[in-house]
């Protein structure tokens, strides 16, 4: 298994926050830094600072030289087709490759929190209108991306595109990630168009039926499924014994704010996160392993504690 950083910036980290945590990531062995696309705080909290995603991964590319940047996810809702292919493009020139793999990762979504597109100006329409759009988004990415493609025309709903010249082609073309809990659209999407499906939190029993039902949107898009990876997206919380676990819980808790009791907020956790000491941690990974999970995107919450990090490298992944 893949483990991965995961960071949610419009909590309120600036730059330099997220590049202390990449170059820890990449000095640790982590084999990505992905962030989430968002402009106002998931928690509901006012006030705090947000940065641009795609703004952020640029200046990464440029001061890390090994570990893979991505989205986790991106919103169609934020940019228009055409434009997003252009930036990523030029985040994956700027940061090269990995032997011959990219160091890019386009994670696309439809977009959830309807807050932050009322407070910029993006539209928000219902779910079935976004899933609409994020289908258009991956053929037009696809479509201008594609090398063998001179001059590319689209036609839709949302995007119209006449006779784009798109160059320079992105070589090799990053990776693309849809992101979803679904087990009906969200596949059938992955499964047509993208190397990787996502899912947030999923327990090891629903990311057990996450994999079956991609496997059979793939079969149904006559594709080989051992073709489209399968990873998740999942809060990581761990201390290297008991009593360093439970001093980073209640930071953690008191970072969320009050109101659960330690006990049940703990047990909620347990059900889909990645908690506890090195050996609960890895019992939880295995579990996401024999479910058929490739690679975790760890969400680190409690971002200025690097030494957390180096309890994940050092004493959770050797036990895998």
């Amino acid at each position: 298994m893949r483990l991965n950083v995961m960071l949610e910036p419009q909590e309120g980290l600036s730059y330099t926050d997220i590049l202390a945590v990449a170059r820890r990531s990449e000095d640790l062995g982590f084999a990505g830094l992905y962030r989430s696309d968002h402009y106002a705080s998931g928690a509901g909290r006012e006030g705090l600072g947000s940065t641009d995603a795609w703004a952020t991964l640029a200046g990464l590319a440029r001061e890390t030289g090994r570990i893979t940047l991505g989205t986790m996810v991106s919103p169609v809702t934020f940019r228009a087709a055409g434009n997003l292919a252009k930036v990523v493009t030029s985040v994956a020139e700027m940061a090269g490759t990995v032997g011959d793999a990219p160091r890019v990762h386009l994670g696309l979504g439809t977009g959830w929190m309807e807050v932050e597109h009322r407070m910029h100006g993006f539209p928000f329409e219902d779910t079935a209108t976004r899933f609409r759009r994020l289908d258009e988004h991956l053929q037009v990415v696809r479509g201008l991306w594609d090398p063998d493609t001179e001059r590319f025309t689209f036609d839709g709903e949302f995007e119209q595109l006449a006779d784009a010249i798109f160059a320079p082609k992105p070589d090799p073309r990053p990776r693309i990630i849809v992101g979803g809990s679904g087990r009906r659209k969200t596949p059938r999407l992955a499964a047509r168009y993208a190397d990787e499906m996502n899912s947030p939190s999923p327990t090891p029993a629903d990311a057990r039926q996450l994999r079956s039902a991609l496997d059979e949107a793939c079969e149904a898009e006559a594709r080989d499924p051992a073709s489209a990876a399968f990873t998740v997206m999942t809060g990581c919380l761990v201390g290297a014994d008991e009593r360093e676990f439970r001093r980073r819980a209640d930071r953690l808790r008191e970072q969320s704010g009050p109101g659960t009791p330690f006990g049940e907020w703990l047990s909620g956790l347990e059900q889909s996160w990645v908690v506890g000491t090195p050996e609960q941690a890895a019992d939880r990974l295995g579990e996401l392993t024999d479910a058929g999970v490739e690679a975790v995107m760890l969400q680190h919450l409690l971002t200025d504690d690097l030494d957390m990090l180096d309890v994940v490298a050092h004493e959770v992944a050797i036990r895998l």
